[in-house]
């Protein structure tokens, strides 16, 4: 996934470091890689035109909870081919997505690479990817080229078909199949599939003609905005001393869209704390925060998330007396999406003045 930060506000209040992410546009890249699931399905279709196989695996291209982890579904492999269209050519629709020619093995040669009768072969390749829930304004192109015909489907509904269909067989070398597809195709839970025919079969009427090499390569890119979350009093003015260790702290915030409105209806997010600072990183780089301590889902009881639909504001009581061994330190509440755990804006503050246990006075001597 690549992320275009438009801009970044930092707040620092002395003990507390307040934070809105203003994460205004996320380009999300779906593509064909070494990462992507692909399945030799057998023989397909002889006669001419061809048309997408019936028959295959249930779910295959529509369930993100399909067993693809049998023997049978294996890792696509890399094939770069000179014969085929370039997707680093700026004109082509994969340029800059990371989309590669994959194939069933690493020389493009599957298991019927030379049928006895000329047969297409039926090629199977799938990958799951998740849109955050709180995603709005989407859109989003798909393109598929291939060796020799390809099909693409998102969740199970066919976007794209083969863009020549004829002897010819130049689907990999002819300008991709593209489209734009409407954002109610995008859920959750996603899944991009393609069905490949590798093979004219009889292409000429007098002769068999072997399939040879097979590959496919294919993009979904995802556009959309995420809110901004906006942390709201107490928790944005707590002054030097940070917060007591003991005490409740109301957590409080707002979610708003990139036109600077209010977002006034609940989002399917939820508040979790984390133990430690946000600046704490791993070795690549990326937020180390520690164990969640708690966390909130939206509902109406004290031990929920609470949502007003009057002001738009989510507040969840941060009880600190309640949490067992919560030692003084920095913690880190953090907004996440429902589906994805995307982190979407954080706030840092600082326990302090935790209550020493005293150490129990020794009996008195029995008279």
């Amino acid at each position: 996934m690549k992320k275009i930060l438009s801009s970044v506000l930092i707040i620092a209040v002395w003990m507390i470091l307040p934070m809105t992410l203003w994460a205004n546009e996320v380009i999300q890249d779906e593509v064909s890689n070494a990462g992507t699931k692909v399945f030799y399905y057998g023989p397909g279709l002889s006669n001419y035109p061809v048309e997408p196989t019936v028959g295959l695996p249930t779910g295959w291209n529509s369930n993100p909870d399909f067993d693809d982890s049998s023997p049978e579904w294996v890792d696509a492999s890399l094939y770069p081919s000179g014969a085929y269209l370039d997707p680093t050519d700026p004109l082509s629709p994969f340029y800059e997505t990371g989309a590669a020619w994959i194939s069933f093995s690493s020389n493009g040669m599957g298991p019927a690479a030379i049928p006895a009768d000329g047969t297409r072969e039926v090629y199977l390749y799938r990958k799951t990817f998740k849109v955050p829930a709180v995603a709005y304004n989407l859109s989003a192109d798909v393109a598929i080229a291939s060796d020799n015909y390809g099909w693409l489907y998102v969740n199970g509904e066919e976007v794209l078909e083969p863009r020549v269909r004829s002897e010819d067989d130049l689907n990999f070398q002819s300008p991709p199949s593209t489209a734009t597809i409407p954002p109610r195709l995008l859920i959750c839970n996603n899944v991009l599939a393609a069905e490949v025919q590798d093979g004219c079969g009889d292409c000429g009427g007098s002769s068999i003609i072997p399939n040879g090499p097979t590959g496919v390569i294919f993009s979904l890119t995802v556009d959309y905005e995420l809110p901004d979350v906006v942390w709201e009093p107490p928790v944005s003015n707590l002054g030097s001393s940070g917060r007591k260790n003991g005490s409740t702290l109301p957590l409080k915030f707002r979610l708003y869209g990139q036109n600077g409105k209010l977002m006034k209806q609940p989002q399917q997010v939820y508040l979790a704390v984390h133990e430690g600072s946000y600046t704490d990183t791993n070795e690549d780089g990326l937020p180390d925060l520690g164990e969640t301590v708690i966390e909130w889902n939206l509902g109406n009881s004290v031990r929920n998330m609470r949502f007003s639909k009057g002001n738009g504001q989510y507040i969840a009581n941060f009880q600190t007396q309640k949490e067992e061994n919560l030692d003084d330190g920095w913690y880190t509440a953090v907004v996440h999406d429902v589906c994805s755990d995307e982190m979407l804006g954080y706030i840092e503050f600082n326990l302090v003045g935790k209550k020493k246990e005293k150490d129990p006075k020794p009996p008195k001597p029995k008279k």
